[in-house]
C-alpha cells in the first residue's frame, strides 16, 4: 500500500466500494470521531461476519455497538489499569524468568536457536496465566498456530470474498463459503470449555489477574459466563500473537544492526546488578531499551490488517466526502512510515528537539494500538512483557543473528489479518 499512496495520494480506492486512507487525520475521523462525529461500524465489514463465526458471544473485538461496547470495556478495565498491573507482575515475572532459563540451556545445547519460538512459548503462557488462572497447553497454542495459518493461507480467498461482496449482485452470495465453514474458525470456542472456566474461577483464592479483576466487576457490568469466557479467550489470542510479534520484531531490527543490542546491553547492564533486579517499573527509566520498543511497533505495528476497517455513516474524511455504506481504513503502516522514516532509527523518541533530525516528525502519527473508544485497552500489559523480557534478555545474553544475510522481515513474512512465517534464528556472539 506505501507504493500506492505513493502514486495516488492519501486516499486510495482498492475496491469496488472501498477506501484506504493514509493521513493521521483520516485515523482519527474513523476510529475517534468525537461526540459530533458519525459512528463508523464494524458491522457490514467481512470481520463482522467472521466475528460470529469465530466467537461463541460477543467481546471487545467483536462487538459493533456503540453502548455494548461501552458495557465491555468498562466492566472489563479494573483488568488493566496501573494497579492491576502492579498485581499481576509476579505472574509476568516468573514467566519470563523461565524463558530467561531455557533460552540459556538452549543457547548452550545449540549451535542456532529460533528465538521466536522461545518468546512464543513464554507470552502464550502469560496471556493464559493472566486470563484463565492458569497456563494454558501448548496443544492450544498449536492450535491457534493452525488457526492462523488456515487465515495466512486463505487471505486472499478472503479478500476476494470482500470484494464480491461490495458487488450487490454478488454481496449475499460471496459470504456463503465463509459461513458453510464456519469449523474452520471455530478455535476459539474450544480454548476452554465452560466447566473448565469454572474451575479457574474456583481455584482463583488470593491470585490477582485478568480474570479476578474481571470477575469483581461482573454483577456490576451484569456480565454473563460466555462474555467472560469469549474477553477471556480474545485476551489470550490476541495479547500472545501481538507480544510475541512484537519480540521477534524487535530482536529482529537489533540483532540485525548489533549497535543497538549493544546499546541496550550497556545501558541494561550500567542499571542492574543482576537479573532479579530488573522490574517492571524501573525498565521504564531505560530510554533506549523504550525507545528501541517504540521503534519496533513504528515500523512494524503487529496488527496492519482488515480488522481496521469500517463502513462510513456518510462522513468527510481528511476532506473527502464518503457517503453512507463505503467501507473505509486508514493504513497504520504507511501512516507510521511517512517520507524518510523507513530506518529503524530509536534515537528519534529520545533526541528529537529542535535542530536535530527528528525535529518534524510527526509523531502524533504513531498509532499502533489505534486510538479513540477502541483503542487496545491490554497495550500496558503487553509492553510491560515486552520491557522485562528484553531487559532480562539483554543483561544475560551475548548473542547474534543467525539469519541475517538471508530474512528480511518486510520481504520474508507473511502479512495478512496477523504476521506470520517469521523465525529469527540466533547463537552465542562469536
Amino acid at each position: 500500500m506505501v507504493g500506492r499512496f505513493g502514486s495516488f495520494g492519501p486516499v486510495v480506492r482498492i475496491g469496488p466500494n472501498e477506501l484506504s486512507f493514509a493521513s493521521e487525520d483520516a485515523l482519527k475521523t474513523i476510529h475517534n470521531p468525537g461526540p459530533n462525529g458519525g459512528h463508523f461500524t464494524k458491522q457490514g465489514t467481512i470481520e463482522s461476519l467472521l466475528a460470529k463465526l469465530i466467537w461463541a458471544a460477543p467481546n471487545l473485538l467483536t462487538t459493533t455497538d456503540k453502548t455494548a461496547h461501552k458495557r465491555l470495556r468498562t466492566a472489563l478495565q479494573p483488568a488493566f489499569t496501573a494497579k492491576a498491573l502492579m498485581e499481576q507482575e509476579d505472574i509476568v515475572q516468573h514467566h519470563v524468568g523461565r524463558a530467561v532459563d531455557n533460552l540459556g540451556k538452549a543457547l548452550n545445547e545449540e549451535k542456532v536457536i529460533n528465538i521466536s519460538d522461545h518468546f512464543a512459548r513464554m507470552i502464550w503462557s502469560i496471556v493464559g496465566d493472566l486470563s484463565f488462572g492458569e497456563p494454558l497447553l501448548h496443544d492450544q497454542m498449536s492450535a491457534y498456530e493452525k488457526l492462523k495459518f488456515t487465515y495466512g493461507k486463505g487471505a486472499p480467498l478472503l479478500e476476494l470474498f470482500q470484494f464480491l461482496t461490495e458487488i450487490p449482485i454478488f454481496g449475499g452470495l460471496a459470504k456463503l463459503p465463509v459461513m458453510i465453514v464456519p469449523h474452520i474458525f471455530r478455535v476459539p470456542k474450544n480454548f476452554l470449555l465452560m466447566n473448565q472456566l469454572r474451575d479457574c474461577i474456583d481455584r482463583q483464592g488470593g491470585r490477582k489477574d485478568f480474570l479476578t479483576a474481571i470477575l469483581a466487576a461482573k454483577e456490576s457490568a451484569g456480565l454473563t459466563q460466555a462474555e467472560i469466557l469469549s474477553n477471556s479467550a480474545l485476551f489470550a489470542m490476541v495479547g500472545y500473537d501481538t507480544s510475541a510479534t512484537t519480540l521477534s520484531a524487535m530482536f529482529y531490527h537489533v540483532l540485525r544492526e548489533p549497535d543497538h543490542y549493544h546499546k541496550i546491553q550497556h545501558e541494561v547492564r550500567a542499571a542492574y546488578t543482576s537479573l532479579a533486579e530488573i522490574s517492571a517499573q524501573s525498565v521504564l527509566r531505560l530510554p533506549y531499551l523504550n525507545a528501541c520498543v517504540q521503534e519496533t511497533l513504528r515500523l512494524l505495528p503487529p496488527i496492519n490488517g482488515r480488522g481496521s476497517h469500517r463502513i462510513s455513516p456518510g462522513a468527510t474524511i481528511d476532506g473527502l466526502y464518503v457517503p453512507k455504506g463505503v467501507n473505509v481504513s486508514a493504513d497504520i503502516w504507511t501512516i507510521q512510515r511517512r517520507a524518510l522514516a523507513d530506518k529503524f532509527r530509536p534515537d528519534r523518541w529520545i533526541d528529537n528537539g529542535p535542530g536535530t533530525a527528528f525535529e518534524h516528525d510527526v509523531r502524533t502519527s504513531y498509532r499502533p494500538f489505534l486510538v479513540g473508544p477502541r483503542v487496545c485497552i491490554g497495550r500496558e500489559m503487553a509492553l510491560q512483557s515486552i520491557r522485562l523480557t528484553v531487559a532480562k534478555v539483554a543483561f544475560a545474553f551475548d548473542m547474534e543473528m543467525a539469519n541475517r544475510d538471508s530474512f528480511v522481515w518486510e520481504r520474508d513474512a507473511g502479512n495478512d489479518y496477523v504476521w506470520h512465517d517469521y523465525n529469527i534464528m540466533v547463537r552465542k556472539a562469536l
